[in-house]
């Protein structure tokens, strides 16, 4: 049988798993990546990408963020544009945002990257196809802090993966 002093202190705990929870929480990404010009689909398939072009990259990003993004281009595109036909792509990444840890602890931030790719023929100069690419990853907590971290790195890869499902039809990667 349960004193009332017993029944007090579980009563006092009821209401932690409320305050503990928003503290852990943790990641969720979102992505509204979309064609605007769909490379057709047998050059999405025959297709390589020869040349990346940065054309636009923004003033918030460390100067490192464009190696980032190059490198991270380059190791994706190796495994979804396998073809023979070669292709430039032109880069524009219009916005960057890292998170802010202490705002996403208390609050809740994002890591967002957003921009655009087009698909150059290179022999003709022909536009083949046009992708905005839009993603982002929302956290809160401290585990969502921690997810979050490493902003630029984790948001370059995320471009490219983008890029990769969207001109190339790879297949979507599991997030956290």
């Amino acid at each position: 049988m349960m004193d009332a002093m017993t029944f007090m202190n579980i009563k006092a705990l009821a209401p932690l798993p409320f305050l503990l929870v928003p503290l852990l929480a943790g990641c969720v990404p979102y992505s509204s990546s979309e064609a605007v010009k769909a490379l057709p689909a047998d050059v999405s398939r025959d297709s390589h990408v020869s040349d990346i072009e940065f054309k636009a990259l923004p003033p918030d990003a460390s100067p490192e963020f464009k190696g980032k993004l190059e490198l991270a281009l380059h190791s994706e595109l190796a495994k979804c544009a396998k073809g023979s036909r070669p292709l430039r792509m032109e880069v524009r990444v219009a916005r960057f945002h890292g998170e802010n840890a202490g705002r996403a602890v208390l609050l809740g931030d994002s890591n967002i990257v957003r921009g655009s790719i087009q698909l150059v023929d290179p022999a003709t100069g022909t536009l083949a196809g046009d992708y905005d690419i839009n993603r982002s990853v929302g956290a809160a907590g401290v585990l969502g802090a921690i997810g979050l971290s490493g902003a630029e790195g984790q948001m370059a890869q995320a471009f490219a993966t983008q890029v990769c499902e969207q001109a190339f039809k790879a297949e979507p990667k599991k997030d956290h």
